[in-house]
């Protein structure tokens, strides 16, 4: 396989790509997002129209499933760009990278769908977690997503990592209120809150379309949130546990709603 080769730092396509890398700003301003990883790279095989080219770092191609994947991107017209090691690790997302990166353009704003259920994310800030909700969501079911202002930016270069391809097959709104997502959808808006409410796993909900509301790491969910929920819940711990880290706490939710309609208890 022939590839093209980079080995100025001062090139264009690497000072881009470097910026997408460090800053979400630029992810935003640019509406362009770096997926680092073999998985990421194989499942934008069913997207190409998303990648704009792909970085490889030297050697790389050695690897026998990225050297099948580089041969699939090239039969599609996508460029491939060889890079020496200490420029890819300069545009890499990650320390240590499996030595291939897919530029891509990010899709439009998603939009707000009646009759479904969502999951709103209330400042939650960490990548790491917004990218398992996702990852977690996809799993159980549930496909659209809107996200506060507060939140950490959802087509960011770790953010896509953490969730390892779920957001190209979720309906995903960035930047909006809960507000606007509860009236427009009509949905039951459900809030977790590790600070009291109904016990999840008692109490009757779940039959109608739900909104469901996981809140910051520090803070939790917002007055504003809470005000506007329909049920506020509590998943029971071991007493000496206070809380759990808000990717989990939404795993847990989701997957409850998952088994109570698959087995047919679903309570209004």
């Amino acid at each position: 396989m022939e590839f093209m080769r980079i080995t100025s730092a001062a090139n264009p396509s690497i000072k881009l790509a470097k910026n997408l890398a460090q800053h979400s700003r630029a992810a935003r301003k640019e509406g362009l997002s770096l997926a680092e990883g073999i998985h990421l790279a194989r499942e934008l095989l069913s997207h190409p129209e998303l990648v704009r080219k792909v970085f490889l770092r030297e050697g790389a191609e050695k690897n026998f499933e990225i050297s099948e994947i580089l041969q699939k991107y090239l039969s599609l017209k996508i460029s491939v760009v060889q890079l020496p090691s200490q420029i890819y690790a300069s545009i890499s997302p990650v320390d240590t990278s499996a030595g291939i990166v897919c530029e891509i353009r990010i899709p439009e704003e998603g939009k707000i769908k009646k009759d479904e259920d969502w999951i709103y994310l209330d400042g939650v800030q960490d990548p790491g977690n917004v990218g398992t909700i996702l990852r977690s969501a996809l799993a159980s079911g549930v496909t659209n997503i809107a996200l506060s202002p507060q939140c950490a930016y959802v087509w960011s270069p770790k953010v896509l990592r953490a969730a390892m391809g779920a957001h190209f097959f979720c309906n995903i709104i960035s930047s909006v209120e809960l507000a606007e997502i509860k009236e427009k959808t009509g949905a039951v808006c459900l809030v977790a809150d590790a600070r009291g409410g109904k016990d999840l796993h008692e109490e009757k909900w779940g039959k109608g379309q739900t909104l469901w509301v996981f809140g910051s790491e520090g803070l939790g969910v917002s007055e504003k949130a809470l005000e506007l929920s329909d049920l506020t819940l509590l998943i029971p711990l071991d007493s000496r546990v206070e809380s759990l880290n808000v990717a989990t706490a939404a795993s847990v939710c989701l997957f409850e709603q998952r088994r109570r309609r698959l087995s047919g208890i679903a309570h209004k």
